[in-house]
């Protein structure tokens, strides 16, 4: 399965294709696309609450300070690309445009990959109990000479990637990832383990 043609359509489309879309996406003029959009930030705060929003936010924002801020990084990329008296036929506003969004981009990315990590341990939990619960109800059906699905089995395993390759995906966005997106992820996930867990031969 690791070598097929819809696992590599997959590692493109969702993994490669978001790789490309951060050095890519930067070059359109619109800011609003690479800033977290008011929706976002209240579909997290009415879902975690206000103490735990805020202490995503104040993680993202150490994060990235560590990271981009403190590292001198950030404003090495700026001041490369500011503008000066010399007549370059509008290439230094494009480079400063796109500097600024790709900053953008990053912080917001990393915003959502810290509001995932909230769902990560109950992902964890739910997944482990679906996936022995799979397991269980596999070893009955052996048990009474029933018989295991490998179309099944191929199928819940291409959607196990594909969910994973989603949940990258997202990342970037440049459209509101809603706090239970992640939620619907998880139960995704959980329904394909446990029909893989099922089916296995």
């Amino acid at each position: 399965m690791a070598g097929s043609r819809f696992v590599s359509h997959v590692k493109w489309w969702f993994f490669i294709v978001p790789i490309i879309a951060v050095f890519v996406m930067p070059t359109l003029p619109d800011r609003s696309l690479f800033e977290i959009p008011d929706a976002e930030t209240q579909s997290v705060v009415a879902t975690i609450g206000d103490a735990r929003a805020d202490e995503a936010v104040e993680t993202t924002n150490a994060t990235f300070r560590r990271l981009f801020v403190q590292t001198g990084l950030m404003r090495k990329t700026i001041d490369a690309t500011g503008h000066d008296d010399i007549s370059d036929g509008g290439v230094s506003d494009f480079a400063h445009t796109w500097v600024h969004n790709f900053w953008l981009l990053i912080y917001r990315l990393f915003y959502r990959a810290t509001v995932m990590k909230l769902w990560l341990l109950g992902t964890l939990v739910f997944c482990t109990a679906m996936f022995a619960d799979g397991t269980m109800r596999r070893k009955i059906r052996a048990s009474a000479a029933g018989f295991a699905s490998p179309l099944s089995f191929h199928l819940a395993g291409h959607g196990i990637l594909l969910v994973f390759g989603v949940a990258c995906a997202v990342l970037v966005a440049p459209v509101p990832i809603l706090a239970p997106y992640w939620i619907a992820v998880a139960a995704c996930l959980g329904v394909l383990l446990w029909k893989a867990s099922s089916s296995y031969q």
